[in-house]
C-alpha cells in the first residue's frame, strides 16, 4: 500500500515540458478544440488524422481516426498540469512525458515507421508558433530534405523506385537520407504530383 502511494505521489509531481496524448476530433472531442489550443498559448504539434492506422492485421479493422499531439510548455510543468490541459480534449487519460519531442514529432507522420500507415507532414497543425520541421529534422537533415522536394520536381521522379535509382546514379550524398527517411520521400513525392495533377493541363509543363 504505501509503495502505491510513493509511486503515485511521484506520478503526480513529475514534471517535464513536453507532454503527448491522444484527441478523438468528431468523437469525444469539443468542435472547438483547434481554438482551445490557440488559446492556450503553448507550442502545439497536431498530427494529421490518424485514420488508416491497423488495429488488427488478422481482420484489417482500423483503429478509431485519432489524432496526436503535443504540447510544449516554455518551462517544466507537472503532470497535474499536463494532465488538466489533456482533459479538456476528452481523449484518453493516460499521457506520456516526453524527454525530448523530436522522437514523437517524428511519428505525428509515421516517419520512421515504414510498416504503418504514412501521413503527410503537410498535414501537421502548427499551433503558437510550433515548428514541425524544427522538431522533427535536425539542421543537416532539413537540408537534405529539401534537396529531396527538389529533386522529385526537378527529375521527374514518379516513384520511390526512381529515387533510389536517382539518388545512386547522380545524388550519392542523398542516398542514405532516401533509405531511412521511406515515409517522407514516398510522401514527397505523392503529394508533388497530387497537386501537379490538379493544375490545368495548360499549366502543367508536359511532365506527365
Amino acid at each position: 500500500m504505501r509503495d502505491n502511494i510513493t509511486h503515485q505521489r511521484k506520478t503526480t509531481n513529475e514534471k517535464g515540458r513536453y507532454w503527448a496524448g491522444l484527441i478523438y476530433p468528431g468523437d469525444s472531442c469539443p468542435d472547438d478544440w483547434e481554438d482551445r489550443m490557440k488559446i492556450s498559448g503553448l507550442e502545439i504539434l497536431v498530427s494529421p488524422v490518424h485514420d488508416q492506422d491497423i488495429a488488427d492485421i488478422a481482420t484489417g479493422e482500423l483503429k478509431k481516426p485519432h489524432r496526436h499531439v503535443i504540447a510544449m510548455w516554455a518551462n517544466t510543468t507537472t503532470r497535474q498540469n499536463a494532465e488538466r490541459f489533456f482533459e479538456q480534449f476528452g481523449g484518453p487519460k493516460v499521457i506520456l512525458r516526453l524527454e525530448n519531442p523530436r522522437g514523437m514529432a517524428r511519428y505525428l507522420i509515421h516517419m520512421d515507421d515504414p510498416d504503418k500507415a504514412p501521413y503527410s507532414p503537410e498535414d501537421v497543425l502548427e499551433f503558437n508558433g510550433a515548428d514541425w520541421k524544427k522538431i522533427a529534422l535536425v539542421e543537416g537533415n532539413q537540408s537534405d530534405a529539401m534537396s529531396i522536394v527538389k529533386m522529385v520536381e526537378e527529375e521527374n521522379i514518379h516513384g520511390y523506385f526512381d529515387l533510389l535509382k536517382a539518388c545512386e546514379a547522380d545524388y550519392p550524398d542523398l542516398l542514405e537520407f532516401a533509405t531511412k527517411q521511406v515515409t517522407f520521400c514516398r510522401e514527397v513525392i505523392w503529394s508533388y504530383w497530387n497537386s501537379y495533377f490538379a493544375l490545368p493541363k495548360e499549366d502543367r509543363h508536359g511532365k506527365a
